[in-house]
C-alpha cells in the first residue's frame, strides 16, 4: 500500500510546472481525506458522515457565511 508521502510526491510531481501553491494544497487535503477514510472504513464499523469526509474542508474558499440567513442571495429561489 502506498504511504501519505509517496501518494503526495507522485500527485504533485503530475503537476504542470505552472502549479501554484493553492494546487498543491488541494491535493494535499484530497489524498489526506482518502487515506482516512480509507483508514477508518478497513478498522471502523461506523458509517463515515458527509460532515466528517467534509469537515477539512469546511471554511476553505472565501464567500458569503451563510446564504440561508441573508434574503438577497435567494433572490430567484422561489423566495
Amino acid at each position: 500500500m502506498e504511504t501519505l508521502k509517496q501518494a503526495a510526491i507522485t500527485a504533485i510531481s503530475k503537476l504542470p510546472e505552472t502549479a501554484k501553491i493553492d494546487d498543491i494544497i488541494v491535493i494535499l487535503y484530497r489524498i489526506n481525506s482518502e487515506k482516512q477514510v480509507v483508514n477508518q472504513t478497513a478498522t471502523e464499523t461506523q458509517p463515515v458522515s458527509c460532515y466528517d469526509l467534509a469537515k477539512d474542508y469546511i471554511g476553505c474558499i472565501e464567500g458569503p457565511e451563510d446564504l440561508s440567513t441573508n434574503k438577497a442571495y435567494m433572490e430567484g429561489f422561489g423566495l
